[in-house]
């Protein structure tokens, strides 16, 4: 158990980090990366619906009603053009994709919260209010009040590296109290 709550701080850890880098990409030349994100995507999404609809006709059930391997793979070729062509769509996509990462994230943090006040941890306060913050920055991506595609582009990114260096401080105060939230897990599992 301790191992897998480690490894999911790692894992959370590298995402924040990760997250520094593409936002202040994305806040220094915010075209360049949509762009390059969406080529990358895009390109990803076409290979991979290319894949699909070889699957479908290589297969040798030539009567398989229950595979969608045809209009899953010709949906993601379609998507993976429209990316490439289209950076733009990437841009809209992106930052509502970031704020339900970004909310879900928060979310889970808050309930590591959560566990830190039942132990009586004086950090639960510290990640109470960064979940809160943070779902904040997520629903604010969602409504994106900004008109710029330019300007939401460096304020998401100015949101990521923000979101990022709050969310790796939070993982090394879990980290930190990793005994006390494993010791509540545990105690709750000898309860039922």
């Amino acid at each position: 158990m301790e191992r897998k709550i480690k490894r999911n701080f790692n894992t959370s850890l590298f995402i924040s980090i990760l997250f520094v880098v593409i936002g202040l990409f994305l806040f220094i030349k915010p075209d360049a990366t949509i762009s390059i994100i969406s080529y990358i995507v895009g390109s990803f999404l076409l290979l991979v619906g290319l894949v699909n609809v070889y699957r479908y006709f290589s297969s040798d059930n030539k009567f398989n009603v229950f595979s969608f391997n045809l209009a899953y793979g010709v949906l993601l070729i379609i998507g993976g053009i429209f990316l490439i062509i289209d950076t733009s769509i990437f841009a809209k996509v992106f930052n509502v994709v970031l704020g339900i990462w970004i909310i879900v994230n928060s979310v889970t943090k808050f309930q590591y919260g959560l566990i830190l006040k039942r132990t009586n941890n004086s950090d639960w306060a510290y990640t109470f209010l960064v979940s809160i913050l943070t779902f904040l920055w997520g629903i604010t991506l969602l409504i994106n009040p900004f008109k710029s595609a330019l300007t939401i582009t460096q304020i998401i990114g100015v949101f990521i590296i923000v979101y990022a260096v709050l969310d790796i401080i939070d993982n090394f105060i879990i980290r930190k109290n990793i005994d006390d939230i494993i010791n509540e897990f545990d105690s709750n599992l000898t309860k039922k």
